[in-house]
């Protein structure tokens, strides 16, 4: 046969990657199964949702991964050795998949734009999560029941569940956890920009520990925030005691708080609020420790393998694998974790003293 259109490489439309024709060819890469992966949002879900597609390749090497996900995450998958096909949410990518069948589906995403997807695509097996006819959400099988469930009840989300998030996911799919890690690869361009740009903006240091302090929470719950007069406290206290240079994160929406925190801790180094995301992973990658509320800085910084002191208050902190780096610290607050949007106490997050905050860091120097 001369097009072989069971390799991995092979798109129907143009030559393949390697400009050579199947007949002799010694890259073929033969997939039997395929999988759809469905998680689009948040961005830091996204990506603490790569370790499934490594479980995946992991028990079935020559499974064929596609995974769909929204246009602002997508960054966060490219270069993922085990993904073999990614694809946007939008018209052009939902006809593609209407016209294909799959060996299974995994939805992770609990939006009735994904769960209907999910439902109404061909697969021979399903798992995660679906859209009743009637209108609401479904697990696709049973082993998808106590995930589905752990959005139903807080007393099992908040009080009893002890598994992280990856192990919940991975086992959902019916496959072992043996602490898969996420992936995430900036590219060599990535890290010498970040190389230079740290040089640009910490001019004349010594090799000593870089500190990021990520400011950012997201939008979703800005309960997760910690006070910007901790920061500044936390900055100028790693300064004083010699043990690193902090260097003050954060995106877009974070600018003025960031400014409020140079301003109380003048001279303190601030990475810029509008890089995109690769850039601003290809930043984390170059620091030595992340201190972050539970956020996509977080998860980037677990993802690049950084020490985490990662800050928890309305959410569960169970759910956060840092595979043995860095420390997870809470005020545990009995209120705590709640998943709420607006409070009037925000005991939790205050409750996190920035003297405890520094002790972690010192600790994981």
């Amino acid at each position: 046969m001369r097009w072989r259109s069971d390799c991995r490489h092979f798109a129907g439309d143009r030559p393949c990657a390697f400009q050579e024709e199947c007949t002799g060819c010694t890259n073929h890469q033969p997939w039997k199964r395929s999988c759809l992966i469905i998680k689009l949002a948040a961005k830091g879900d996204v990506l603490r949702t790569t370790p499934l597609a490594a479980a995946l390749k992991r028990d079935d090497p020559n499974l064929k991964v596609t995974w769909l996900t929204d246009h602002d995450a997508a960054p966060l998958l490219d270069h993922n050795p085990s993904i073999d096909n990614l694809l946007c949410f939008d018209a052009a990518s939902l006809t593609q998949l209407s016209a294909q069948s799959f060996t299974r589906i995994i939805c992770l995403d609990k939006e009735p734009r994904a769960a209907a997807l999910a439902t109404i695509l061909e697969a021979d097996q399903k798992a995660g999560f679906g859209w009743h006819a009637k209108g609401y959400l479904v697990p696709l099988d049973k082993r998808s029941r106590y995930l589905y469930e752990l959005g139903l009840s807080d007393q099992l989300k908040f009080r009893t569940n002890r598994k992280s998030y990856q192990q919940l996911i991975i086992e959902m799919a019916g496959l072992e956890y043996v602490s898969q890690k996420y992936q995430y690869i900036p590219s060599e361009e990535e890290i010498g920009w970040a190389t230079e740009y740290l040089g640009k903006l910490i001019r004349n240091q010594s090799r000593i520990p870089l500190i990021g302090l990520n400011t950012g929470v997201g939008r979703a719950f800005p309960t997760k925030s910690w006070a910007a007069l901790n920061y500044a406290w936390l900055a100028k206290a790693v300064k004083k005691a010699g043990i690193g240079l902090p260097v003050l994160l954060g995106g877009p929406d974070e600018l003025p708080l960031v400014k409020n925190i140079s301003r109380l801790a003048p001279g303190t180094a601030a990475a810029a609020c509008d890089l995109d995301i690769r850039r601003f992973a290809a930043l984390i990658s170059r620091l030595d420790i992340i201190v972050s509320a539970d956020s996509l800085a977080m998860h980037l910084g677990i993802a690049l393998d950084k020490k985490v002191i990662a800050l928890f208050g309305p959410t569960c902190q169970q759910e956060i694998e840092l595979y043995g780096r860095g420390e997870k610290l809470s005020a545990g607050a009995e209120c705590s974790p709640c998943y709420r949007q607006s409070c009037s106490s925000l005991k939790c997050m205050d409750g996190i003293s920035p003297e405890a905050v520094l002790a972690a860091v010192k600790r994981n120097l």
